[in-house]
């Protein structure tokens, strides 16, 4: 009798001192989660989010791959990360697709299986045993998933609790949408209100930004000045809101020849200027001929029965190959080289492109040579 006792209350000790263990575990869990979710919460950029949740979370928690999937099919997300100089390239772990391939919301936890619709993971894991992949969810609708992978078997199986990792997927989603929206609200501020391009505050930065770079890494950089020709009459014989879609449709047909590392804005009244890194004089004119030439082929209808045609006249400048000043000295010559060769293209009869060193190109140009 008291050998069965002293073994029952061996076995109870045991029970207690295995719930007690696993309290303290999640005890640990739950105050690292708190610990993350306050990084997560203080975070002010996309960068700094992304980062938070695919490295902080992983070294927190020994898993051997975060990988963070976003869907981005306005390519907001593609932009911002642009505009604040992390590609999703840079950020190993993110992965940015137009859409998914699934609707599912609901979490995966078990064996690593290649062939799950879901099991996106940058980079590829090897070795790996279990996965979890947590849908994310914003106002019910899938935005993206949290992807882990261990090489532990044991660490995600199909009789886990979700309960903290689906906490931690609805708290980065708000995070995330709390992010997006200050990024929205900083490019306001950076917007020209009436053509969707960024203003001048902006482009004014962004070129000393651009200068630096093109200088650290010797690397060409080319900028334009754009001018609508007769913009003056245009609004004075057909109204303001007639100018006003003029310079609307005129920003839509720069950008449509614009990559996406070229940066547009609007400098005021009817010019645009234009940034072109890493690209050389010979492509910066051919750019700039071909603005020319959609600006000039182009109807734009300013009544119901009236088409109005326009011009744009360009001027194209290099970034000197020496370069003494400081970064805002260089950006301040490198705009009035531009300008200089936009005032020479306006007197020279408008509707044409002319770079810097007085040579101007024909309607179409004819040979890479002309630009040289």
């Amino acid at each position: 009798m008291i050998n069965s006792l002293q073994e029952e209350n061996k076995l109870l000790r045991q029970k207690l001192q295995s719930l007690l263990d696993e309290a303290r575990l999640n005890e640990n869990k739950w105050r690292r989660l708190n610990l993350l979710e306050k990084q997560l919460i203080a975070t002010r950029t996309l960068p700094d989010l992304i980062q938070a949740i695919l490295q902080s979370y992983k070294s927190a928690y020994g898993i051997d791959i975060v990988t963070l999937v976003l869907t981005d099919p306005e390519y907001e997300i593609t932009r911002t990360l642009e505009r604040e100089k992390h590609g999703s390239s840079i950020l190993s772990g993110l992965v940015v697709m137009e859409k998914l391939s699934t609707n599912s919301t609901l979490p995966f936890l078990g064996s690593f299986d290649t062939e799950h619709e879901r099991a996106i993971f940058d980079p590829w894991p090897t070795g790996c045993c279990s996965m979890a992949l947590l849908p994310l969810l914003h106002r019910g609708e899938l935005i993206g998933s949290l992807n882990m992978a261990s090489s532990d078997a044991n660490r995600f199986t199909t009789d886990s609790s979700t309960d903290f990792l689906e906490r931690l997927a609805a708290i980065f989603s708000i995070c995330l949408e709390n992010t997006l929206n200050n990024e929205r609200l900083k490019l306001v501020g950076l917007t020209d209100h009436l053509t969707g391009v960024f203003n001048r505050r902006y482009f004014e930065t962004r070129c000393n930004e651009e200068v630096a770079n093109a200088r650290r890494h010797h690397r060409p950089l080319a900028c334009m000045f754009l001018d609508i020709d007769k913009f003056k009459r245009i609004n004075d014989e057909h109204g303001h809101l007639t100018g006003d879609e003029v310079l609307r449709t005129v920003a839509s047909l720069i950008q449509s020849q614009l990559r996406n590392i070229d940066v547009i804005a609007r400098y005021g009244g009817e010019e645009f200027v234009v940034l072109l890194p890493r690209t050389a004089l010979v492509q910066a004119c051919d750019i700039a001929e071909r603005i020319r030439a959609t600006v000039a082929g182009h109807l734009i209808h300013a009544a119901p029965e009236k088409c109005l045609k326009i011009t744009i006249s360009i001027g194209v400048a290099m970034l000197p190959d020496k370069l003494p000043e400081d970064d805002a000295t260089t950006s301040h010559k490198l705009l009035s080289s531009a300008d200089g060769a936009l005032y020479r293209a306006k007197e020279n009869g408008r509707n044409r492109v002319v770079y810097e060193e007085r040579k101007s190109l024909s309607d179409k140009i004819k040979s890479p040579s002309v630009m040289q």
